[in-house]
Parts: structure tokens; sequence; C-alpha cells
């Protein structure tokens, strides 16, 4: 069997065995990887990340996932070694061709707001980078947003991944600042207690951790799980995945005690379609 029709016939054995897309519940008609391979250097992504899928979704993400490659893979490090630096420029040049507003959004910092932003990060040495040429991205409403999208996407990957389910709930999914000072070890050390198991990220037996690592924690029973996933060196999410049995069970819990459980990062994420996901 030749290497074309041998991954074919894989394919159809995989959505065989998976036949419903992780992000909708439509059937799957193709496989999606998720993290991107754009995030990863040479496009050496983690092995079993791949996940089924139908077209309309595994289309819809692609010039978000575009754009965040160049954010995910832009080093705190003054030289780039290759491919990267060529495989950086390419992905700009596909952003500046495909999503003119968005590079424009990056851009939209001014000199005052570019010092500010590395003396927040950098303390005292933030000068001395800016006068070696370092700069700022400016993270607007659709950089935000395309973010937003993706923590949604990755959540939901992820939930199948170890629920071995379609998600049908609430995703809460926060950004963290990892440059910014409130960002202390302690609150790092936080997030992290509450997510104790740490999968193996590989391709080939090589390591992808310094590129892709998260912690996760979950019950399938209750159809819940927390992780905290990192990109690189700057961009960490942490990510609450909640069934509607177990949105609706808190909610409960929270009026019964005089509260309110907070919206801050809600995401519903009911299936588009009403689909049995079992079938």
């Amino acid at each position: 069997m030749g290497e074309a029709r041998r991954k074919q016939y894989n394919r159809k054995r995989f959505l065989f065995a998976h036949p419903r897309c992780v992000y909708c519940g439509a059937l799957s008609t193709t496989t999606d990887h998720c993290p991107p391979r754009c995030f990863f250097e040479s496009r050496v992504w983690p092995e079993t990340y791949e996940f089924p899928a139908c077209e309309a979704c595994n289309a819809e993400a692609r010039f978000d996932e575009q754009a965040l490659a160049i954010l995910v893979r832009a080093e705190l490090s003054e030289i780039r070694k290759e491919p990267g630096q060529s495989e950086w420029e390419r992905l700009l040049r596909g952003v500046r061709n495909n999503q003119p507003a968005i590079l424009a959004e990056w851009q939209d910092t001014s000199r005052s707001g570019i010092k500010r932003a590395l003396r927040e990060a950098f303390g005292s040495q933030g000068d001395d980078m800016r006068h070696r040429g370092w700069g700022t991205i400016s993270l607007g409403p659709l950089s935000r947003e395309a973010i937003d999208r993706f923590m949604v996407k990755l959540a939901k990957a992820l939930y199948y991944r170890h629920n071995e389910a379609v998600f049908d709930g609430v995703v809460y999914a926060h950004h963290v600042n990892s440059l910014a000072r409130d960002t202390t070890p302690d609150y790092i050390r936080s997030m992290l207690h509450m997510a104790p198991e740490v999968p193996v990220v590989e391709r080939a037996s090589r390591s992808l951790a310094d590129q892709f690592i998260y912690r996760f924690n979950h019950s399938p029973e209750h159809g819940v799980m927390y992780a905290v996933v990192q990109f690189s060196e700057q961009f960490i999410f942490q990510l609450i995945v909640l069934s509607w049995t177990a949105e609706n069970h808190l909610s409960l819990l929270a009026r019964q005690q005089g509260s309110e459980k907070p919206d801050s990062f809600r995401h519903a994420c009911p299936l588009r379609h009403g689909l049995d996901v079992t079938a």
C-alpha cells in the first residue's frame, strides 16, 4: 500500500471511530490539529493531538491560527535561529496579505506606550531593551477575540481528548499575562495546584514541552475539566470546562449560598446542530 493510500485508510478508520466533530457535534469529515501545526517550529507538531472535525469548523479557525502563530512564536530573545526566523517571517507575510486589520492593530503602539510596556514587564532593563530595538505588540479587540476563540477551541479539543466525549456546556477561558507584575510565582503555583496531571507532549520521542505544555484535572463522570496551558514563554491559558449539568449545579449552589457565579471569561458552547453525540 502506497503512503498516500495508507494515510487515507488511516483517516477513514479514525473518522469511523470518531464520528462527530469535537467543536460542534456535526458529522466529522476531516481531521484537525489542535494546537495547529503552524504553532510549532518546522511544523513538528505533537503526536496524537489530531481531532475529528467537520469542514466548517476546520476551516473557520485558519486565520485566527495564522495570526496567533505570530504571537506564540514571538520569542523573548534577540537572536532567533533558523528555520524559526524564516518561518516567522512567512507567517507575518501571510497575516499582512490576509488580515491587514489585525496587523495594523498590532502596530498601533506609541513610543511612550512601548516604553511603559517594557518597563512594566522588565523593570529597569526595559529602557535598555528599547534602545536595543525591542518593541511591543498592541493586543486590541481583534487580537483578543481571536485569542478567546482559540482558547475555547483548545478547551473543547482537550476535553474530548481526556473525557472522551464531545463537549456541550460552558467554557471559562482566561488569558494570563505572564509578563505582568501581578503574575507572581505564587499566583502560578495556585493555578497549577489544581492541575496535577502532566501529559507527555512529543513527536518521535522528541519532547515539545518548550513550545507547548499543560497540566490538567478532569472528571468524565461529572463532565468537567480544568487545564493550565502554556505556549512558548509568553502565553498561558487557564481553562475551566463545565458540562451543562455541572454548570447548572454550580449555579444552584451559588444561589443557595447567596452569591453570584462570576460571568467573567464565560463562553456558552451549545452544540450547533443538537445532534446525538453518542451515535
